[in-house]
């Protein structure tokens, strides 16, 4: 297995994720969806990680799977393909279910997986460099990582729909447009601005926003009575959290509120 694809920095309470394969425009690897799915499945446990950033080394974010996987027998790449989306579809998952927020910041190439990943990110600020792409039909693929779901959810079923059919690349911009992307900063202030969101994230209260991850996703697939139920639910739970009392200590004194995420 090779190492460090994936490199992991604490930044105090935040987990910063970067692909490491730049020489590769960090395509995705089998390794590095093992690397990946581990690394996630121990974060969405680790009480002290309050908030995630996953970002590329060089000037790519992640464009798409390694194609080397087709070099030889395609049978065999197959398989290894087949192998790699195990542990993938398990890192979208485990970033879908973790309570902490996930902020994705993206430059160059954003292709194929990478699209995925960045779709099942809670927030994105992308570089102006950045080019979208979802790629999978110009292999006579469907797609993977769940842009299928989330796609359709972000821009509307037939937008969605043409983005994933006629694989056009577009940039930072139209992105933003098409609301994929929360914000659009020049290249060289990218990781500064990652890092302003994802210690505001970190510095948050981790429950409520794990509560609000739930809600948003459970809106396309309930009525609004049920919704109801759910909301009421969960503003039962995080009214019970040592946050809330924080925010409701704070605010009667006047004070700063320092939320400790539990």
């Amino acid at each position: 297995m090779a190492a460090n694809e994936v490199l992991t920095e604490r930044r105090g309470q935040s987990l910063i994720l970067t692909f490491n394969r730049p020489g590769s425009a960090n395509a995705l690897t089998i390794d590095m969806a093992n690397q990946l799915f581990t690394i996630l499945k121990n974060t969405t446990t680790d009480k002290s990680v309050r908030a995630v950033l996953l970002c590329g080394a060089g000037s790519n974010f992640m464009n798409g799977l390694d194609m080397n996987f087709y070099a030889g027998n395609v049978s065999d790449a197959l398989d290894s393909a087949n192998q790699l989306i195990l542990p993938y579809h398990s890192a979208i998952r485990e970033l879908q279910v973790m309570d902490k927020p996930v902020l994705c910041a993206v430059e160059g190439h954003v292709t194929g997986t990478g699209f995925s990943l960045m779709l099942a990110s809670d927030l994105v600020i992308a570089g102006k460099s950045a080019r979208f792409n979802t790629r999978f039909a110009e292999y006579a693929l469907t797609p993977d990582g769940g842009c299928s779901y989330f796609l359709p959810r972000k821009v509307g079923l037939s937008r969605a729909v043409e983005i994933m059919m006629l694989c056009e690349e577009f940039n930072a911009e139209r992105a933003e447009r098409l609301r994929i992307v929360n914000k659009v900063v020049e290249d060289e202030d990218l990781q500064d601005e990652a890092l302003v969101w994802l210690d505001k994230l970190a510095a948050g209260p981790t429950k409520a926003y794990g509560a609000i991850k739930k809600l948003a996703c459970r809106s396309y697939e309930q009525d609004l009575n049920a919704h109801l139920g759910l909301e009421h639910t969960y503003f039962g739970q995080s009214s019970r959290s040592f946050d809330f009392r924080e925010a409701v200590r704070a605010h009667k004194a006047g004070n700063e509120t320092k939320f400790t995420g539990t």
